[in-house]
C-alpha cells in the first residue's frame, strides 16, 4: 500500500495487487475504485487531487517523467471515469517534489539535474491547465530544496532554512520561519500548536532516524512529539479532516 495524495478529506491510494487504485475516506471506510492512468513508460509521478464542489466531482491530477525526462499531464474525473490527457512535452527538465494547495499542484522544476535554475510550477487541477509560477524566497536556487504545507501555507525547505510564504502567490510575503543549523537535517513541517505560532510540530532527522519533534521557534528547542500519548512511527504524514461525505457508487472497505 502507498498514499499518493491527500486533499482535505481524502486519499488517493495504490492498494496494489488487492484492491487497486482508490480513493478513500479515512474516516468512514469508504472508497471508490478508480483505473490506474495509461502507462508512459516508467518515471518520477506527483499526484494531486480536489473535490469540485461546483460540478460534485472528484478530480485527480498526475504528472510523470519518463526516463528521458519528458513529461506528460493527465487528469482524471469520476463523473467520467476516465483519464484525459492534458499535455505532453518533450522539453526535458527534473520534477523534484510536489505538495497540494487547495485546488493547485505545485512541482519544484529545474532545468538541469545539477540543481540549478529552479522554479515553482502551478498546475490548476480545477481548470485543467499550468497557471502563474509561485515565485521563489531569496535563497540561494543552486541549492537543494522541499515543498511541503505547513497549516495550509506553502513552505520552502532548504539546507539552511525553511521558509513561509504569509500571502499565497505574493513574494515579499515570504519569511524564514527556522534557521538550519548544520548538524540538523530537516525533513518536513507539518503543523503549528493549537493556539500558538511558537511550535511547530515537524518530521525530522535525529540520530540517523526520521522522528516527529514539537520545536519551539523562539527558544529554538525540539522535543520529541506524542500523539494521544503514543510515539508515532514516523515515515510520512498526511493530513486529512474528519468527513462524512461519500463517494458516489463507494463501497466499505475494513479498515486497519
Amino acid at each position: 500500500m502507498s498514499i499518493l495524495a491527500s486533499c482535505e478529506f481524502f486519499l488517493l491510494v495504490d492498494f496494489s495487487g488487492i484492491v487497486g487504485l482508490v480513493l478513500l475516506n479515512p474516516s468512514t471506510g469508504r472508497y471508490y475504485k478508480i483505473p490506474y492512468p495509461p502507462s508512459y513508460d516508467s518515471g518520477t509521478e506527483h499526484y494531486g487531487i480536489y473535490l469540485d464542489d461546483a460540478k460534485n466531482d472528484y478530480k485527480v491530477v498526475r504528472i510523470i517523467q519518463n526516463g528521458e525526462m519528458n513529461m506528460e499531464v493527465r487528469v482524471y474525473s469520476l463523473r467520467t471515469n476516465k483519464w484525459r490527457l492534458i499535455e505532453r512535452t518533450v522539453e526535458k527538465c527534473y520534477a523534484w517534489c510536489s505538495v497540494v494547495i487547495g485546488h493547485l499542484l505545485h512541482i519544484v522544476f529545474s532545468l538541469e539535474y545539477t540543481n540549478s535554475k529552479k522554479r515553482i510550477g502551478c498546475f490548476d487541477i480545477l481548470a485543467e491547465k499550468w497557471i502563474t509560477d509561485v515565485p521563489m524566497p531569496e535563497i540561494n536556487v543552486n541549492k537543494w530544496i522541499k515543498l511541503a504545507v505547513l497549516d495550509g501555507l506553502l513552505c520552502v525547505i532548504t539546507v539552511d532554512s525553511i521558509w513561509v510564504m504569509k500571502e499565497y502567490g505574493v513574494k515579499d510575503s515570504w519569511f524564514k520561519l527556522i534557521s538550519i543549523i548544520s548538524d540538523e537535517i530537516w525533513d518536513t513541517p507539518i503543523a503549528f500548536r493549537k493556539g500558538s505560532q511558537n511550535e511547530v510540530f515537524c518530521l525530522q532527522y535525529r540520530n540517523s532516524k526520521l522522528e516527529c519533534i514539537w520545536y519551539n521557534v523562539r527558544e529554538k528547542k525540539a522535543t520529541t512529539a506524542t500523539l494521544n500519548g503514543v510515539l508515532p512511527k514516523a515515515t510520512n504524514i498526511y493530513i486529512c479532516k474528519g468527513s462524512l461525505v461519500d463517494f458516489p457508487g463507494g463501497r466499505n472497505m475494513k479498515l486497519h
